[in-house]
């Protein structure tokens, strides 16, 4: 039975995270434009399937993998299953918290959606080649000894930075804010708790599936992902600027 649940995790996060491509060709940034159009009036940023792609890439289970499992190391599986459940709801109230708070701040400070939009894509720019350099660098030799893992792993740095990131923040407080109703709302929130699902698996499973495809398969895919975020961050940064007028629009 566990070892069926596995692999039902395994081969889901795999395939979705294969599939992203493939997605992001009909949930494409182009549509945040259609919000980013005007900053009172607005439909909407993305259909669910978008919200669902942008919080995967952003949010999702493909990075958390080999760092829960290098923080992990010689400890045994109840120590594991209760740093995974910790981190991820420690994760799941960060974004909940950030993503009402952000949008209240938004309103009290009168920041723009465009605004925001052009800080996510600077952060996700910045952070996401960064993370694509890093992986093509060989820098194993300065690495520390690591301490003994223990709890406080769940809030730093598991949950923040490395399931809650900055940019993922951005987004989720643009969707939040952007949406016009409570069922949009909830949608929204519906999807990223699907997410934080999905990392929980991810990390509960991480030895195995770490095991069972290989590392250099996830670098692979972490590599794929990385680019991604570096050309949906520019992609980010030149939709805000065409909306503000600064680019014409010339696709």
């Amino acid at each position: 039975m566990k070892r069926k649940s596995f692999f039902l995790a395994a081969m889901g996060i795999l395939f979705l995270g294969s599939m992203l491509p493939s997605i992001a060709q009909t949930t494409s940034v182009n549509q945040l434009q259609a919000t980013v159009s005007g900053d009172q009036q607005t439909p909407y940023l993305l259909n669910f399937a978008g919200v669902f792609t942008f919080f995967f890439l952003m949010l999702g289970p493909i990075k958390i993998l080999v760092p829960f499992v290098k923080m992990t190391k010689d400890t045994d599986a109840r120590f594991r299953r209760k740093l995974a459940l910790m981190a991820a709801l420690i994760s799941t109230i960060g974004c909940l918290v950030a993503a009402f708070m952000g949008q209240r701040a938004m309103k009290s400070y009168h920041i723009s959606i465009s605004a925001l939009m052009l800080a996510g894509g600077i952060i996700l720019f910045v952070v996401a080649l960064r993370m694509v350099m890093q992986m093509h660098s060989s820098t194993h030799g300065n690495e520390a000894t690591p301490s003994a893992p223990t709890f406080a792993l769940a809030a730093y740095p598991l949950s923040f930075p490395t399931i809650v990131t900055p940019y993922g923040i951005a987004i989720l407080i643009i969707l939040m804010a952007a949406a016009q109703d409570a069922t949009r709302q909830i949608g929204i929130i519906c999807i990223l708790f699907v997410i934080m699902g999905l990392n929980l698996l991810a990390m509960l499973f991480a030895h195995t599936i770490l095991k069972f495809v290989g590392v250099i398969t996830l670098l692979i895919l972490g590599s794929v992902i990385g680019v991604l975020q570096v050309a949906l961050g520019i992609e980010i940064i030149l939709q805000t600027f065409i909306k503000m007028g600064v680019l014409p629009k010339v696709f």
